[in-house]
């Protein structure tokens, strides 16, 4: 009866091609609509599709207004947390109860268009693993547009993935490619540039955009020092989570080549006999930044020791496996058959948590 309930559990995850993830926060006012303009998109979908609305810790009547519903729409889910955790965690909490093959994010205040969505998967049907948003006319005060458009270009410009609009919420990924990122903090804007550093492809499209009409903005300055910080985590777990004696030697070498510019100006000091005090200077000077630089490396030294005995799984991205191409057309039909037939094992397979599923496939692709 168990595997029974298992396999028919499993068919109805595989069925559904389309699963929409949106967190809410004290949006008692917007639920009804928006549940309403999705549903009159999901009219023009052929697929089966699942909407999942993120409770995440609202004050307000946003979750009653969503058991209401629920009665009354099946395509609605929806997930409740115990307190105000943020957005991107409301997202990740959203992919883990995602079954669909494709996975749509957005904004529950009602300033994105559900009407765009369509455009989104339209990209991903031509072959692009993400779908990103751009918000041509924003419909926000100065005061967010201004330090958005300065994160927009320190993003593409750190990362490497060149988007017009990061903080768009509106995105569509592919589910193979969004699930296994490890995200924290205000990392959601930075799933476009993880998910590329993975080899998906990413595109942009320009969608519409609307004033808000019911509550207040959740952003503040605070967001932008989070935002900031999240910047140099990301690019510090992009770039050197695998090396990181890499990256406390470049940061060691200014130390070091002051301390030799120094250590230069004490010997010149004390040759040439300079003003008293200054050799003396300049070789204090030289010991100090010297052993910054010393430091420096030691760290790097310890946190390659650290990487090789720690789990540092959370640091990792996922590669994202492509399409393997035979010669032979037997051979790859077999294979995916054996493809096919592992999809499914993992999906039926109950798992205690995210994490332990993906080091069960590890060790299993290792056994192989």
């Amino acid at each position: 009866m168990n595997k029974s309930k298992k396999n028919t559990q499993g068919k109805t995850r595989m069925s559904v091609y389309l699963s929409i993830v949106v967190p809410m926060y004290n949006e008692q006012d917007s639920v009804e609509k928006l549940l309403s303009g999705l549903l009159e998109v999901g009219k023009q979908f052929d697929f089966p599709y699942e909407i999942i609305f993120v409770d995440d810790g609202s004050e307000d009547k946003t979750w009653d207004s969503i058991e209401r519903l629920k009665k009354k729409n099946p395509e609605l889910r929806a997930i409740k947390l115990r307190r105000n955790y943020g957005q991107t965690s409301a997202m990740v909490a959203g992919f883990e109860h995602a079954s669909g093959e494709i996975i749509v994010t957005m904004d529950g205040d009602l300033q994105n268009d559900p009407s765009d969505i369509p455009t989104l998967l339209q990209k991903i049907r031509e072959g692009y693993d993400v779908a990103s948003g751009w918000r041509i006319n924003r419909r926000d005060d100065r005061v967010r547009v201004l330090p958005s458009r300065v994160a927009n270009s320190i993003i593409s410009w750190t990362t490497g993935v060149r988007l017009h609009d990061y903080g768009c919420s509106l995105k569509a990924y592919r589910a193979e490619c969004i699930k296994s990122v490890e995200a924290y903090g205000e990392m959601h804007r930075f799933f476009p540039a993880l998910a590329r550093m993975t080899g998906a492809r990413v595109t942009e499209v320009p969608v519409k955009h609307h004033p808000r009409e019911y509550g207040v903005s959740k952003y503040g300055l605070d967001r932008i020092l989070k935002v900031l910080s999240d910047i140099f985590a990301v690019n510090l777990i992009i770039r050197f989570c695998s090396n990181p004696l890499k990256g406390f030697v470049l940061c060691a070498i200014p130390f070091i080549l002051l301390s030799l510019f120094f250590g230069s100006l004490g010997v010149l000091a004390l040759i040439f006999q300079w003003t008293p005090g200054k050799a003396l200077f300049f070789m204090i000077s030289s010991a100090l930044t010297g052993m910054a630089g010393v430091h420096l490396v030691a760290l790097g030294v310890l946190g390659e020791l650290v990487v090789g005995t720690s789990d540092l799984r959370h640091t990792r991205l996922p590669a994202i496996t492509k399409r393997t191409i035979f010669v032979n057309e037997e051979e790859d039909k077999s294979q995916r058959e054996r493809a096919k037939r592992s999809i499914s094992r993992r999906v039926i397979a109950p798992s205690s948590s995210r994490r332990s599923g993906i080091v069960s496939q590890g060790r299993s692709r290792r056994t192989k």
